[in-house]
């Protein structure tokens, strides 16, 4: 968040420059150059509102995709574990599912703010299907299950093609370039008229100032579904080992009496 204190200390250093330098050299108040400036800047303020808006729209409907694409990949080691759990040849597989959903979380989600995925839950991921292979359960039941959970397997393969891609999803360059310039249209065009700031208008530059800095920031700061303000955690993957717990508990064989 370094970077976040700099662009703040930034503005208002810039801020009160400007302030200082229209109190020394700046002109009375000029109404017939107000006009057109006032014009301009609200022009820059629509615009930058306008990319402000659909910049938090794209920031929050990306978010709410990886988060459903989470909870959906949770959701079928879930079905692969329920799947698996009455085949008695399936110990390897149930450890080897609850080793990539511990994985996800320990490895992946800490890499993920950085687009990147780590490469062992995909071995993982290769042992779980070539065990599933390699089973040769006794009983046509037994055999469906397999098939299901080597279905699931698939499904579990392309789900975290899904986070991938939503880990390296982040909000286009365009966007924060276009607020970016907007931003500093909307700050800058009224000294441009070079008059000599009152009260009132040094108030009214420190709001300017701040609405742009703080919607540049937070913008930024939600730019990116697993990091930032609104970072999608691995709740759906904790649940899903304490499925795995919940499952083993109603497979499991009474003792006999």
């Amino acid at each position: 968040m370094g970077w976040v204190s700099i662009a703040a200390s930034a503005a208002f250093v810039i801020l009160v420059l400007m302030i200082v330098t229209l109190r020394k050299k700046g002109q009375d108040n000029e109404e017939q150059r107000f006009g057109a400036v006032d014009f301009a800047a609200n022009l820059a303020l629509a615009v930058y509102l306008l990319v402000l808006a659909y910049a938090v729209v794209l920031c929050k409907d990306a978010v709410t995709a990886a988060a459903s694409d989470a909870a959906a990949e949770s959701e079928t080691l879930t079905e692969l574990y329920w799947a698996v759990s009455p085949i008695p040849e399936a110990a390897a597989v149930k450890t080897q599912v609850r080793e990539y959903t511990t994985q996800s979380i320990t490895l992946d989600w800490p890499l993920m703010t950085d687009d990147e995925l780590s490469p062992l839950p995909d071995r993982t991921l290769d042992e779980i299907r070539g065990t599933l292979l390699r089973m040769r359960p006794a009983d046509d039941t037994h055999e469906n299950l397999r098939q299901e959970a080597l279905a699931r397997a698939s499904e579990l393969s392309h789900a975290r093609t899904v986070r991938a891609e939503d880990a390296g999803n982040r909000l286009e360059d365009v966007f924060m370039i276009s607020m970016a310039i907007s931003g500093a249209l909307v700050i800058a065009m009224p000294w441009t008229l070079g008059i000599r700031p009152s009260f009132a208008t040094a108030v009214s530059d420190a709001i300017r100032v701040t609405v742009v800095v703080v919607g540049v920031i937070f913008v930024q700061l939600s730019s990116h579904p697993y990091s930032g303000l609104n970072a999608v955690e691995p709740t759906a993957f904790h649940t899903a080992l304490q499925q795995y717990d919940r499952i083993d508990r109603q497979l499991a064989v009474p003792p006999q009496g």
